[in-house]
């Protein structure tokens, strides 16, 4: 029976074999050396998710506002979507006050979507 660190190796080996480098790096997360893949993201094969690698503070600050700002806009998506979904069966002052909320979010979504740069 493999242990999760004989899993992580391999998962680590197959990565490598598919073209990712090894680091120097190391997750915060959990310690585990960060391999690099051919799309330049930084990758932790024992966390299952790419990691961000940063010089400063600064820079980790404005990494962590982006994707603060991308998870509300996915929040503010998912809003939309339910939403839309409501409106099919409402008519009159119901239908009028979801379309207004729905225009609201949908401006939100766009200043969202831009000053996350997506």
């Amino acid at each position: 029976m493999s242990t999760k660190r004989d899993l992580v190796v391999k998962r680590i080996a197959e990565l490598v074999r598919a073209g990712a480098t090894l680091t120097s790096y190391t997750c915060p997360a959990c310690g585990t050396v960060l391999v690099k893949l051919k799309t330049g993201e930084y990758y932790c094969a024992n966390c299952e998710r790419t990691v961000v690698v940063v010089k400063s503070e600064e820079e980790a600050q404005k990494v962590s506002e982006l994707y603060s700002l991308k998870e509300v806009r996915q929040i503010v998506f998912n809003k939309i979507l339910s939403l839309g979904r409501e409106i099919g069966g409402l008519d009159g002052e119901e239908l009028y006050d979801r379309l207004r909320t729905l225009s609201i979010l949908l401006d939100i979504y766009e200043k969202l979507s831009k000053m996350s740069g997506s």
